[in-house]
């Protein structure tokens, strides 16, 4: 072999050394065209036995994990919209819309109530769910898309079912959620106490920013509420973003 043969196969193989790595790198880097994420890791039964049944751990379908049957004492049925809406102020913002407002209609319900909420999509190209911020919910109603449902496509529905206990809480979508909330895709749930509290008013103080604009309940600017001399008043301030607001 002449010395030019060898400095090139030498070259040659110089370059396979560098390349064929950084070729594997990248190939073992793409994401699969199917994967299942129950092939990931391994189980852990934490030394009990092992039952018989699915994976060997007698599992059960998401599905099967809702609330007691029955009739509801409350029922709601919201249609998620993708459109342009204006707010009180005048602004426009090109989002998404619950029965034709944002925020949504705001849920009340009295502590210990079955609540059946049936979600319609009506035109969100991406698909919709509902998440019930804060609420111990059944497994199947926590509306986790690709985990404890698949989204609500367009013309279809799905049915949430749970027991509510007090409190002040807020819904959202749990759908391509850093779009969806913050252009309007969510509303109030707040629950009352069974017994009636001596309060002379109940006042919601729900925060969003839409596109740089803040809003309370919607409304732009100062909100007004009238409340008598003297007399108690119990705000419930839910913030629906991502960073922390100083209230007072």
């Amino acid at each position: 072999m002449t010395r030019e043969r060898r400095r090139l196969l030498a070259a040659v193989l110089a370059s396979l050394t560098l390349v064929a790595p950084l070729a594997w790198l990248w190939q073992d880097s793409l994401v699969p065209g199917t994967y299942d994420v129950m092939d990931m890791g391994y189980h852990d039964y934490g030394g009990g036995p092992v039952a018989a049944g699915h994976d060997g751990h007698g599992g059960r379908s998401v599905e099967e994990l809702v609330a007691p049957d029955g009739a509801a004492d409350v029922r709601v049925t919201l249609t998620a919209r993708q459109e342009r809406f204006r707010l009180p102020s005048g602004v426009e913002v090109d989002g998404y819309t619950v029965n034709g407002t944002s925020p949504g209609p705001t849920i009340r319900a009295v502590e210990g109530q079955l609540l059946e909420v049936t979600l319609v999509n009506q035109s969100v190209a991406d698909g919709v769910t509902l998440h019930w911020h804060g609420v111990d919910v059944p497994n199947a109603a926590d509306g986790v898309a690709g985990v404890t449902q698949d989204a609500v496509a367009v013309g279809e529905s799905y049915v949430y079912r749970f027991r509510v206990e007090r409190g002040s809480y807020w819904y959202h979508s749990h759908q391509v959620s850093h779009e969806q909330v913050r252009r309007g895709l969510f509303g109030a749930l707040v629950v009352v106490p069974e017994a009636p509290e001596q309060r002379a008013q109940d006042e919601l103080a729900l925060l969003h920013v839409y596109d740089g604009t803040a809003t309370l309940n919607g409304r732009t600017g100062d909100v007004e509420v009238p409340a008598r001399r003297g007399s108690t008043v119990r705000v419930r301030v839910v913030n629906t973003d991502n960073a922390a607001t100083p209230v007072w």
